[in-house]
C-alpha cells in the first residue's frame, strides 16, 4: 500500500480524504492530478489499495473524460486506468511466477497479491484473454 502513496508523491499527485456522495474515490486532472478518497466508504485495506491504484491510473495516464462531451467514451478511460492499476499491483511476470509457485486459483492469487478476486479476474483477462 505504501508503494502507491510513494508513487503519488513521486509524481506530485495529491491525495485527500474527502466525503463523496456517490463514489468511493475520484480523481481530477488538476496539475498532476488530485485524488479524493472517502474513508467512510472504504471497507478494507484491499479496497483502499484498488481505489488508489485505479485513481492513480487516471492521473498517470491522463485518462480523464469530459462529462460534457458526447464524443468522449468514458469506458475507454476507465479501462486505461484499470490496466495501469493491474500492471502496478499484479505485473505479468509476478503473476507468472506466482502461478509457477502453485498459486493457480483466483482465490490463491488474490491472497498472494492481497487484492480482491474480481481484480485478479481482470488481470487474468488482460494478460491471457485477447
Amino acid at each position: 500500500m505504501h508503494d502507491l502513496y510513494d508513487v503519488a508523491r513521486k509524481h506530485h499527485v495529491q491525495i485527500y480524504s474527502y466525503p463523496l456522495e456517490q463514489f468511493d474515490s475520484i480523481s481530477m486532472p488538476y496539475h498532476n492530478g488530485i485524488i479524493g478518497i472517502d474513508p467512510k466508504r472504504i471497507t478494507s485495506l484491499q479496497h483502499e489499495k484498488i481505489c488508489l491504484a485505479h485513481e492513480l491510473g487516471h492521473c498517470l495516464t491522463g485518462s480523464f473524460y469530459n462529462i460534457y462531451s458526447r464524443f468522449d467514451v468514458r469506458q475507454k478511460h476507465e479501462n486505461r486506468a484499470d490496466r495501469w492499476a493491474i500492471r502496478m499491483l499484479m505485473p505479468k511476470d509476478k503473476v507468472e511466477l506466482a502461478i509457477r509457485k502453485g498459486y493457480t486459483t483466483r482465490f490463491e492469487l488474490a491472497e498472494y497479491f492481497d487484492v480482491p478476486e474480481e481484480f485478479v479476474q481482470k488481470a487474468l483477462e488482460l494478460y491471457y484473454v485477447a
